[in-house]
């Protein structure tokens, strides 16, 4: 549920967005236009880095119950906002709760998951990104039709609804089993401790002591080190990581915050563009984030990123040339771009980012390993939000699909070159494997067997 409130923020916006642009109901610039659509990736990046440090340090459990408290309040906050200054300010906070969220869900859902559907388990934590997202268009375009000046304030009020009965459900919830275990004082757990903890979370007593194991492998690392991210074999894991979300995150964000700015320059009504931005999330991306949940853990993660970033290169051609057609060969054209980048881009990279960044760091880093990732990337984010406005008043759109065009093929051969395969490893497999290229092939190799794992 908690990236399903993700997906409904950060898509929100969009409709404010489209309102502001309209019917200017705050004074507003190119520059601050940047600064709302990208304030609350901002404040993911400082939500994701500070809330995923303290969850390894103190556990998964209460701090994916406070993340969404504070959500509900800015979410509210920001829908009472009296000027443009306001709506940054509180969508910058906003912003600290959907960052914390994204370090928390993802990591919670995986180490809570048997190994064997992890990549399903994960597959589903995405789905929800995309109802979210449709939500949020579905909910504006209804109160876009009733009175656009009044509605975006209920359009952002509404986010805070979802947020609190979530707050409840979680408090249900125990403490993810992986982090619990690697407790000081609980690698000498005896036959009946292992009993009840297989019993109450759903693995094997086998599983539990390859945690365990893991853990004396570790003692070494403290948990949510930062340094530890960057140092030997988990720094190589870490620059993959990083770096291809980054490219995944500015194409994604950069067409997925402004799409209905962009269907309304290629001739679709603001209202109608509402429509299509909700189409466009459900069902067209969540039908490519259920394939996902049903492909990731039989195909594997490595050829489906590679799909996905294949085909939003496409999409960011077709968008390029979509913004020179006469109107309505622009219009199919750049409908058909939208389609190719939601669907093959949820069904590829934008399922495979986080689950690298989950899988690839061991479990007392995981969280930080995904808070930095998710940090890192909400500013690219922020970047992509911050510039469109100003590469298409200074150099027309054209120019910006031009830039995420070449991103998305660098990012296609990155994945080909450097990603390695994690479907059927455990994650203490993972975290005890080494990293390195056979016959040109990106690998895991396991030190027990000495021999290549895809």
């Amino acid at each position: 549920m908690g990236y399903f409130l993700d997906g409904y923020d950060l898509s929100v916006i969009s409709v404010f967005t489209l309102v502001l642009v309209t019917f200017k109901p705050f004074h507003y610039d190119p520059f601050t236009e940047s600064f709302v659509t990208g304030a609350a990736l901002l404040g993911a990046f400082v939500g994701a880095v500070i809330f995923g440090h303290f969850a390894d340090n103190i556990g998964r459990r209460y701090l994916y119950i406070f993340d969404l408290i504070f959500f509900a309040v800015f979410a509210i906050l920001s829908a009472l906002s009296t000027n443009i200054y306001e709506m940054i300010i509180f969508r910058f906070f906003v912003g600290w709760g959907v960052g914390a969220d994204y370090a928390l869900s993802p990591v919670y859902t995986t180490e809570m998951y048997p190994d064997k559907k992890r990549g399903a388990g994960y597959g589903w934590v995405w789905t929800f990104w995309s109802i979210g997202a449709g939500a949020a268009f579905a909910i504006g375009y209804v109160f876009y039709m009733i009175n656009p000046l009044v509605g975006w304030r209920y359009t952002l009020a509404i986010g805070a609804i979802p947020a609190i009965v979530t707050v409840v459900l979680r408090t249900r919830m125990p403490e993810s089993v992986r982090w619990d275990i690697l407790e000081p004082g609980k690698s000498k757990l005896s036959a009946k401790d292992l009993d009840s903890i297989a019993e109450r979370v759903g693995i094997t007593k086998e599983d539990i002591k390859a945690i365990i194991a893991e853990r004396e492998k570790e003692e070494n690392i403290a948990a949510g080190s930062f340094t530890a991210l960057f140092k030997g074999e988990y720094g190589k894991r870490t620059a993959i990581i990083w770096f291809q979300w980054i490219l995944y995150d500015i194409a994604g964000y950069g067409i997925g915050l402004y799409s209905p700015i962009i269907l309304t320059t290629l001739g679709i009504s603001h209202s109608s563009s509402l429509l299509f931005s909700l189409i466009f999330n459900m069902p067209v991306g969540f039908l490519g984030a259920f394939g996902a949940v049903m492909l990731n853990d039989r195909l594997g993660r490595r050829p489906l990123q590679a799909l996905g970033f294949g085909g939003m290169a496409i999409a960011m051609a077709m968008f390029f040339i979509a913004s020179s057609a006469i109107a309505s060969i622009g219009i199919i054209i750049g409908i058909a771009a939208f389609v190719i980048d939601y669907g093959i881009g949820n069904l590829g990279p934008g399922d495979t980012m986080g689950l690298y960044a989950i899988e690839l760091l061991p479990t007392k880093l995981r969280s930080s390993s995904m808070g930095g990732a998710t940090g890192i990337t909400r500013i690219a984010s922020f970047l992509a939000a911050f510039m469109f406005p100003l590469i298409s008043a200074s150099l027309g759109k054209s120019s910006f699909f031009f830039i995420l065009l070449g991103l998305m093929v660098l990012a296609f051969v990155f994945t080909i070159f450097f990603t390695p395969e994690t479907k059927g490893l455990t994650l203490e497999e993972i975290a005890l494997a080494s990293y390195k290229h056979v016959h040109g092939v990106p690998k895991l190799i396991l030190p027990e067997a000495k021999k290549e794992q895809s």
